[in-house]
C-alpha cells in the first residue's frame, strides 16, 4: 500500500477537544483558525492583512427601498494591498456552517457595499465550509481533521495572490475534457502514475467514482476517474482494508462514499478518455475509464 503523509499545520491539534463543553468559539478561533489564516499568508500587517471584527458604518443592506439589518460583525475581514478579499467567522463546535442563518449572515456582510467580497467562510472546528456570493452551495466543506487533502483546493482560492483572480473556474477546469481536445481519446490505455486519491463514491450498483487535482503545464486541473466492481477488486491492498470493504458491500441504491482524511493514497492508473460528457449543476466533464488499477 502506498501512501504519503501531508503537510498538516493543524498536526499537533488534538480533534478531541472539539466534544469538550468548553471548548467554543473563542477556542476554535485561537487553536484551529489562527494556523489555517497564517499558513495562508495573512498576518496583521501589510499586504495581506487580517482586520478583526470591523465594523460597518451602515449596518444594513439596501435593495431597492428596503433595507435588511445585518447582525454579524465577522472575526476576521482579509485585505490584500488594502483591498477587501474575503471574511471568516468563526462558530463553536455546536453551531452549522451549512443550512443556518449564520450563511445568511455572513452572506449580507460579505455583499455590503462598503466590503464587497467574492468569498466567505464558516469554521466550527468540526467543519470548514467556503463559498462563493454566486452560488447557494458550499465551494467546498469538508472536516476539518481533512484539511491537509483539501489544502491544495482552499490556497486556489484564498491565497493572496488567487484569492482576486478566477481562481472558482480554475480549479474546475476538467482533464478529460481537455485531452479529448488534445486528441488522445482514440488512446485505448493511458498510464498515470502515482494518482492521489481522498475518496471514492459509489454512483449505482456496479459502478464507482472517484476524483483528484493534478498540475499540468502551469494549470490545475480536477480528472475523474469511473470504474466497475472488477476493478474495484484491484483495490485490495491499495486502499484501507475498512474503506474496501465497505464499498465490497455495496449499497444498492449506489449512495456509499469514503473518504481518507489525513492521508492520501496513491494509485497507479490503466484508463482511457470516456464516451460520454456527464454534466451537474455546476459544470460539464468528461470522465476517463479505468481499464485497471496496477
Amino acid at each position: 500500500m502506498k501512501t504519503h503523509k501531508l503537510d498538516n499545520i493543524l498536526e499537533e491539534f488534538d480533534f478531541d477537544l472539539l466534544n469538550h463543553p468548553e471548548f467554543k468559539e473563542d477556542s476554535v478561533r485561537e487553536e484551529i483558525i489562527v494556523p489555517i489564516i497564517k499558513g495562508l499568508g495573512y498576518s496583521a500587517g501589510l499586504p495581506n492583512q487580517i482586520i478583526r471584527s470591523r465594523k460597518l458604518l451602515h449596518p444594513y443592506v439596501s435593495i431597492g427601498s428596503q433595507r435588511k439589518n445585518i447582525y454579524i460583525i465577522p472575526d476576521y475581514l482579509f485585505e490584500v494591498n488594502g483591498k477587501p478579499a474575503w471574511i471568516m467567522d468563526a462558530k463553536s463546535p455546536s453551531e452549522s456552517t451549512v443550512n443556518s442563518v449564520h450563511v445568511e449572515q455572513a452572506y449580507s456582510y460579505a455583499i455590503h457595499s462598503e466590503v464587497r467580497v467574492s468569498y466567505f467562510v464558516l469554521c466550527n472546528g468540526v467543519y470548514f465550509t467556503l463559498y462563493s456570493i454566486n452560488n447557494d452551495k458550499p465551494l467546498l466543506h469538508f472536516p476539518t481533521r481533512a484539511l491537509p487533502g483539501y489544502w491544495s483546493q482552499l490556497k486556489e482560492f484564498l491565497l493572496p495572490d488567487n484569492v482576486f483572480t478566477n481562481a472558482e473556474n480554475n480549479i474546475r477546469k476538467d482533464f478529460g475534457l481537455h485531452l479529448k481536445r488534445l486528441g488522445f481519446d482514440d488512446f485505448p490505455s493511458l498510464i498515470f502514475p502515482n494518482v492521489p486519491s481522498f475518496h471514492i463514491g459509489q454512483l449505482d450498483n456496479d459502478k464507482y467514482s472517484m476524483s483528484s487535482g493534478l498540475e499540468y503545464g502551469g494549470s490545475s486541473y480536477v480528472v475523474t476517474f469511473d470504474f466497475h466492481k472488477d476493478n474495484l477488486l484491484q483495490l485490495k491492498g491499495k486502499i484501507p482494508e475498512e474503506a474496501f470493504n465497505k464499498l465490497v458491500q455495496r449499497n444498492t441504491e449506489g449512495r456509499t462514499i469514503v473518504k481518507f482524511a489525513n492521508e492520501l493514497f496513491f494509485l497507479d492508473i490503466d484508463c482511457q478518455v470516456g464516451k460520454e460528457l456527464q454534466e451537474n449543476d455546476k459544470e460539464i466533464f468528461l470522465p476517463l475509464t479505468v481499464n485497471k488499477f496496477l
